[in-house]
């Protein structure tokens, strides 16, 4: 069947949310925390599951014309489905006047470096020893819409 269902993070899915990226997110968010972004209003969190079952989802923060993405995670056994790409589409359309959109990267993360790329997102620099556990740089990524300055 293979159906993708993107919801905003609410009251029923948070602890889905959390368990995805306890899963697959070594520096995880907790539970408390994604709780405590459901009275964020600059806090725009969608769950992506695939034939029901919590599969993703992205973090991201909008504030002004930016948007920060915190965190985006696919479970292993759903990836390559197409997943990440309808989290971002979902955030976007949810976010039609961000004009900036910024992301952080593991510099080892070849994947999803080559996935930003092919959604528009360009290498604006490094952040040194950004990521703990283990320690590592992050590539700094951009993707601008509208105006270019």
């Amino acid at each position: 069947m293979n159906r993708i269902e993107i919801t905003p993070m609410n009251e029923s899915n948070v602890s889905a949310v959390a368990q995805v990226a306890s899963e697959n997110l070594p520096e995880a968010w907790s539970l408390e925390t994604y709780r405590n972004q459901l009275s964020n209003p600059n806090d725009f969190t969608f769950l992506a599951c695939l034939d029901g079952e919590p599969a993703g989802f992205i973090s991201v923060w909008y504030v002004l014309d930016e948007a920060e993405i915190n965190n985006v995670a696919v479970s292993e056994k759903f990836r390559r489905k197409g997943i990440a790409s309808a989290l971002f589409a979902a955030v976007e359309k949810a976010l039609p006047n961000a004009q900036r959109w910024v992301l952080e990267v593991r510099e080892s993360n070849e994947k999803a470096i080559s996935l930003y790329k092919k959604l528009g997102f360009e290498n604006a620099g490094i952040r040194k020893n950004f990521y703990s556990k283990p320690m590592e740089n992050a590539i700094i990524m951009v993707k601008r819409h509208g105006e270019e300055v």
